[in-house]
């Protein structure tokens, strides 16, 4: 016979970053509270951080790299990936209320939880208005786990269509660290100069990998 009694809240601190422990905490309550029947939730969460790092990336991980950890005779995978879905919305919902240029760790939170266990590249638009406010973001490719196709061309016609002034580029690497190639800054700066023609201003590019992230404007590759 299980205990189905709700277990009790887990108080994360509001000011300052989240600990270990609070990551722990955090996940076995929510274990618990998708699958009530779970015979080892405090096993769990701490495999879940081992194998994942954070609470945040085990969220964000694909249900293939959970199921290697949870066994895929439970019914959290799934679950998880809905509470993910979620989160994400949250997430779209908060960088579509904030200035970009005031919620950069936000934003960089969001790129890292929707393209951070990604098996493929992908290369993502987000279309801004005059005053950082987001307008879409969108999708623009998806490729193989080092290339996703670019077409410059495709992302002006866009940002004209939703009367786009400014753009945050954004890709993944699946299977290194976030660090640019020689490639991905002169597809970059191509992008930004055929901006410049149609007064369409590149912001920044973000490359998301290995749970850590790399902003182009940070590190002086755009002015």
């Amino acid at each position: 016979m299980h205990d189905h009694t709700s277990p009790e809240p887990v108080a994360l601190p509001l000011g300052g970053g989240i600990s270990r422990a609070d990551d722990h905490a955090f996940l076995q309550r929510l274990i618990r509270t998708l699958d009530s029947s779970h015979p080892a939730p405090d096993r769990l969460a701490a495999s879940f951080l081992a194998r994942f790092g954070s609470a945040g990336m085990a969220l964000s991980a694909h249900v293939g790299a959970l199921d290697e950890v949870a066994g895929r005779e439970t019914v959290l995978p799934p679950l998880l990936a809905v509470v993910t879905e979620a989160a994400l919305r949250l997430y779209r919902a908060r960088v579509r209320r904030t200035d970009i240029l005031a919620g950069q760790a936000g934003l960089e939170a969001y790129l890292q939880a929707c393209m951070g266990h990604e098996v493929i590249e992908q290369f993502r638009v987000l279309f801004l208005d005059e005053d950082f406010h987001l307008l879409a973001d969108e999708l623009m490719g998806t490729g193989t786990v080092n290339h996703s196709p670019v077409y410059p061309r495709e992302i002006m016609r866009r940002a004209l269509k939703l009367g786009a002034r400014r753009l945050v580029l954004a890709h993944n690497h699946p299977a290194g660290q976030p660090e640019p190639s020689s490639a991905d800054i002169e597809m970059t700066l191509r992008i930004a100069q055929i901006g410049k023609l149609m007064q369409v201003t590149v912001h920044d590019h973000i490359i998301v990998g290995n749970g850590r992230t790399h902003s182009f404007r940070a590190a002086g590759l755009l002015i």
